[in-house]
């Protein structure tokens, strides 16, 4: 007697999605890797900009390691950004929350490919749904939602489990599910994403993802075939990621540029707006989630 095929569940593109990782505390955080990216970053800008002062280079073996630097100075005193877009970075993030995700995608100069609830099928719910910051203001505001939780997680399973498609099942899942999902911008495209969403107004789930992409930018370090003036490629991602270019756009402006009646204030707008940058310490907008609600 053929043997008949058993079917886990109702649709057969369905799949069991890959367990999210963890802190050492057993936290679900947000993970950034860097796939790939321009081996040559600064060689590319050099290139890139050096038509503007007609310059004609041919190959990256033309471009010296001062002239990298150089280029990468010039870009950041011009308004002329072109030349940023030569640097693509392909990033993995994964530990991101759903909600976190729909926010992503509406940077409209990247591409993104990411981890689908139609099929992908969350066995441990209660385990990947990430904590807001602001649950520690709410008296017993973890065992409530912790609860809450617990019940989605019971219902989902159910459903799943007795014929309801992933697809459909979903429609119970909270926001702050957690899922990961491929990001490829270019570095121009890159800071002006930045710009917009380290300002405290931003939700704080975004500081946190664009600390590992400046980590993940600093870590790479490609294998190049060595060129007569550069052996060693990685100086060049670790100048882009601690060059402090990753900044709320009002550090770009030299002003908050958030000053409609619907926006929000922060913390620092004050003093942005008077100029006194050096006074602001980097943690008071990066590291305090409720920034935009303490103006």
């Amino acid at each position: 007697m053929a043997k008949v095929e058993i079917q886990k569940w109702a649709d057969k593109a369905m799949y069991e999605a890959e367990e999210m990782p963890k802190d050492e505390r057993g936290n679900v955080t947000p993970q950034v890797h860097l796939i790939s990216a321009t081996t040559d970053p600064l060689g590319a800008i050099a290139a890139a900009s050096a038509i503007y002062s007609g310059k004609v280079i041919r190959s990256l073996e033309e471009v010296t390691d001062e002239m990298r630097r150089d280029a990468w100075e010039q870009t950041k005193k011009t308004h002329l950004k072109a030349p940023l877009e030569y640097v693509d970075f392909h990033f993995m993030i994964e530990g991101v929350t759903r909600a976190f995700t729909h926010q992503m995608v509406r940077q409209r100069t990247a591409v993104y490919s990411q981890e689908s609830l139609r099929f992908a099928v969350k066995e441990n719910i209660s385990e990947e749904v990430a904590l807001p910051p602001s649950i520690k203001d709410v008296p017993q505001g973890d065992g409530v939602w912790q609860n809450a939780i617990d019940a989605i997680d019971t219902c989902y399973r159910y459903l799943v489990e007795n014929g309801m498609p992933a697809e459909d099942a979903r429609g119970l899942l909270p926001h702050s599910i957690t899922t990961r999902l491929h990001y490829k911008t270019n570095l121009r495209n890159l800071l002006e994403h930045a710009g917009n969403r380290l300002c405290t107004q931003a939700q704080f789930e975004w500081r946190l993802v664009f600390a590992q992409l400046v980590d993940a930018i600093r870590n790479y370090d490609p294998v190049y075939p060595p060129t007569r003036h550069s052996f060693e490629m990685g100086w060049q991602f670790r100048l882009i990621a601690d060059d402090n270019v990753f900044r709320p756009v009002c550090y770009e402006k030299g002003y908050c540029p958030f000053m409609a009646t619907f926006d929000r204030d922060c913390t620092i707008r004050e003093r942005v707006n008077r100029g006194e940058f050096d006074s602001i310490d980097d943690a008071e907008w990066l590291l305090d989630p409720a920034a935009a609600r303490r103006g």
